[in-house]
């Protein structure tokens, strides 16, 4: 789990969402195209929600943006700014990824496991529409955590998913994994759990919480981690039939990079520290030689 790196502004924010209401063709089967000239005279208004979107995520403050009422009637022209997926939309998608280091979306954000092949917007499309080309309002996400987080984003106390761009993500050990072996059986499991270290605040460790129990992560990491073991087993086995040494070593060599990408509390890298300190595991890869 690691920020993402927030997409450059040398354009301004605001002057792309007007690239993309400029780029839609003034008539419509030679009829004036209103949404449109609609999303035009509406140019002001949003522009100034813009504003105030940036300043919240500057100040980390999402939870108190509020919905704008009047705006929320030309829901569906603005949705199109969106939905028309013109080449204009697809610059800032392109803008969001570059911005990222290389492999970093091979993961979801959200749930470090597939590949991000949609974007999710934090706030809803359907309660906040005039951001629905907002850079900062989209996030590289997977098909499933996009339909899990669906148009959820708070409760009445705090927001319940981390928002990429500008929440702290602690550098600090809260994701942990406890390994086990049966007696007889030389398999080795591996089961999640996290715990809250001294020095991450209320603020943080609340939708942190929410945002691993909402996609039921530690679920579906306990359900990956023999798959993932079983891999790394392979790994390894092959490392030591070619001629390596030391498993413990070689798995730590592996982790380098993982971990620097990717963040300590990425659970493949959780799962892998673990494993390189394991005699159990490294007794069990000798042996099948």
């Amino acid at each position: 789990m690691k920020n993402l790196i927030v997409p450059p502004s040398n354009v301004p924010f605001s002057q792309r969402h007007k690239d993309v209401v400029n780029s839609k063709a003034n008539t419509v089967k030679g009829i004036r195209n209103k949404t449109k000239f609609n999303l035009l005279n509406l140019e002001n208004q949003i522009l100034a929600r813009y504003t105030i979107f940036e300043r919240a995520v500057a100040q980390r403050n999402l939870f108190n943006f509020s919905e704008d009422r009047v705006l929320a009637r030309h829901k569906n022209d603005l949705l199109s700014c969106y939905t028309g997926r013109t080449e204009k939309v697809k610059e800032i998608f392109r803008l969001i990824e570059n911005a990222q280091p290389p492999r970093l979306l091979k993961r979801c954000p959200y749930c470090g496991i597939t590949l991000p092949k949609t974007f999710d917007h934090y706030l809803p499309e359907s309660k906040f529409p005039e951001l629905s080309v907002h850079a900062l309002n989209l996030v590289p996400c997977c098909g499933t955590c996009n339909q899990t987080k669906n148009n959820d984003w708070k409760n009445s106390n705090h927001r319940i998913f981390l928002h990429f761009y500008s929440d702290m993500i602690p550098a600090l050990q809260y994701l942990n994994v406890n390994l086990h072996t049966r007696a007889g059986v030389s398999a080795i499991g591996a089961t999640f759990s996290m715990s809250r270290p001294a020095g991450i605040s209320d603020d943080i460790w609340v939708v942190l919480t929410a945002h691993y129990t909402k996609l039921n992560l530690i679920s579906t990491y306990n359900e990956l981690a023999n798959d993932e073991i079983s891999e790394l087993f392979n790994t390894c086995l092959i490392h030591l039939r070619c001629g390596g040494t030391n498993v413990g070593q070689f798995i730590s060599q592996l982790l380098l990079t993982e971990e620097q990408l990717y963040g300590l509390n990425h659970w493949r890298v959780v799962l892998m520290k673990a494993l390189s300190t394991s005699n159990n595991f490294s007794i069990a890869v000798n042996n099948a030689l």
